[in-house]
């Protein structure tokens, strides 16, 4: 993957990430069909996955 499209779709999820933050927090009625573990499963991924991709432009060249 390119610095260039990492740098993208690690910008692109931080700015949906705090979208969806705001709906939720504004939203407490609303509410995922499935388990709390699975919810929390991809929340955690989500949250793993942002870091590394807005970090990976600035790793060492190769």
């Amino acid at each position: 993957m390119s610095k260039k499209r990492s740098r993208v779709i690690g910008i692109a999820m931080l700015v949906l990430g705090a979208g969806f933050l705001l709906f939720a927090l504004g939203h407490p009625e609303c509410s995922v069909p499935w388990d709390n573990a699975i919810t929390y499963t991809v929340y955690l991924a989500y949250l793993a996955l942002t870091p590394v991709l807005l970090a990976a432009p600035f790793g060492a060249k190769k």
